[in-house]
């Protein structure tokens, strides 16, 4: 069969398959990476956020846990996007020292990625004992500002009450916050859930932008190294003409002083 013994000849050759727009496909798949690392960066950014605001108020213990991982979230989701921007500004301009400064960068940022990632889901089974140890210190207090920031924690999850909405362990702040509020939920579960859900979704994208990126630096390390050869090529080529140059009036110069 023609098309089987085609098959069967077929070589795979390096020079051709970059002569033949290998080059270009790196490179914009290089650019896809870095709008999808954009993206991801962007999401982190949100995460950190909301996690740090979610859980806000006037009680800094109720956000102890998620407020480090949310201020780190924002921090690394911020250079996500200037890294990310510039791998997408390196690769579209063809400039090799851009794409050595974006690969350094990236392998501080990759492994930066990854702790976040791991901390963040790790994180997310210590939730509930340090939300309860958090929620017993200020209810024992038994101040106004202990107890507003208990109110604040339950108007923005919309519950009442630790565990318990109407009574025990801890009462809500006021007593009667479900007639008041009209809250039926436990703070336990609605707090917990927000926090699992934004650690989760922290967590989640530190891992797929470090996978993304991973692949990145194998693309952005082909990629100037390529730029690199052609740029030594032209160099090459330019010496080489300006010998040839060099020659031509050289030889020019020694016929006319034969004539």
């Amino acid at each position: 069969m023609p098309f089987m013994s085609n098959l069967s000849t077929f070589t795979f050759n390096k020079e051709t398959f970059w002569a033949a727009g290998g080059f270009m496909f790196i490179k914009n798949l290089l650019l896809f990476i870095n709008f999808l690392s954009l993206l991801a960066g962007i999401i982190l950014i949100g995460g950190g956020v909301y996690l740090g605001t979610s859980a806000g108020g006037s009680n800094g213990e109720l956000i102890s846990l998620s407020g480090t991982i949310g201020t780190a979230a924002i921090v690394i989701g911020v250079i996500v996007t200037v890294v990310s921007f510039l791998g997408c500004f390196g690769a579209a301009n063809e400039k090799g020292m851009l794409l050595k400064t974006y690969f350094a960068l990236l392998i501080i940022l990759v492994i930066l990625e990854l702790s976040v990632g791991i901390a963040a889901y790790t994180k997310r089974s210590a939730i509930g004992d340090t939300l309860k140890d958090a929620w017993s210190d200020a209810y024992s207090k038994n101040t106004n500002a202990s107890h507003q920031a208990l109110v604040q924690v339950e108007i923005t999850f919309s519950c009442c009450g630790y565990t318990l909405a109407n009574g025990q362990p801890f009462e809500p702040v006021p007593t009667d916050c479900v007639t008041l509020f009209g809250f039926t939920d436990t703070c336990a579960e609605a707090v917990q859930g927000s926090l699992r859900g934004s650690l989760g979704a922290i967590g989640g994208a530190g891992v797929v932008i470090g996978v993304i990126e991973l692949v990145g630096l194998i693309f952005s390390a082909i990629l100037f190294r390529k730029i690199s050869q052609r740029e030594q090529a032209a160099g090459s080529l330019l010496n080489e003409a300006w010998r040839i140059n060099r020659q031509k009036i050289t030889y020019g110069y020694q016929n006319y002083q034969y004539v």
